[in-house]
């Protein structure tokens, strides 16, 4: 699970939304704000529209958490944007290499 300190808080989760820039990948797409905040913020979104249950809602949540978790030494330290990510609607189970994939995409996107 992703730490506390990278959690996006409720405030830039509510003005990235509303101003932030979106990046379309595969599986998911991403809002990244266009101001730099203090801190790097990570949001994960999963409708109920996108996965029925609970327990397949925060698999999805696990899977992009946990490759932002590893790849946060190789993410710019001068990063402080908040991203929020948001699934797709897909036929099939998301692959945790799929997943690596498109969260790198977008961070990369976003660090630009």
């Amino acid at each position: 699970m992703l730490s506390h300190k990278y959690r996006a808080t409720r405030v830039n989760i509510e003005e990235t939304s509303k101003t932030g820039v979106s990046i379309f990948g595969k599986y998911l797409y991403a809002k990244v704000s266009k101001k730099e905040t203090d801190k790097a913020g990570f949001a994960i979104v999963v409708s109920k529209k996108i996965e029925k249950t609970s327990v397949g809602r925060h698999q999805i949540k696990r899977k992009i958490s946990s490759y932002i978790e590893k790849n946060l030494p190789n993410i710019n330290q001068n990063f402080k944007k908040t991203i929020i990510f948001f699934v797709k609607k897909i036929e099939k189970p998301l692959v945790y290499k799929e997943v690596e994939k498109d969260v790198d995409f977008v961070i990369k996107k976003g660090a630009i």
